[in-house]
């Protein structure tokens, strides 16, 4: 399988476990998700280093879910080879990883 297709398949994953309630992002998973939306509501595309950043830049975020922290790892450095995140499956894949921002920065805190 290539990167961006793991990365999707992680992605819809995490998404599914999220929806069927396996997975309940903690409060570390959701700030890390906070700040990644925020970059998406300017309506321009997602990079590495807006991730990268927000990794390292958020606070702490060691109560974040290994799983998270590897897509959103693995996500930045597909972002960086160009040609690839710019094919269908990158785009893809990319597409897939906004929509789980996008569910755990809108979820509930665990204890609601």
């Amino acid at each position: 399988m290539h990167v961006a297709d793991e990365i999707r398949a992680e992605a819809v994953a995490l998404i599914d476990h999220h929806a069927l309630g396996v997975w309940k992002p903690n409060d570390a998973d959701r700030h890390a998700a906070v700040a990644l939306f925020r970059f998406l509501e300017t309506g321009l595309p997602l990079t590495g280093e807006q991730i990268r950043s927000v990794l390292v830049h958020t606070g702490p975020l060691a109560g974040a879910s290994e799983s998270l922290l590897g897509l959103l790892r693995s996500t930045a450095g597909l972002l960086d080879e160009t040609t690839v995140a710019d094919g269908p499956a990158g785009r893809d894949a990319v597409d897939h990883v906004c929509l789980l921002l996008d569910a755990v920065a809108l979820a509930r805190p665990a204890g609601e």
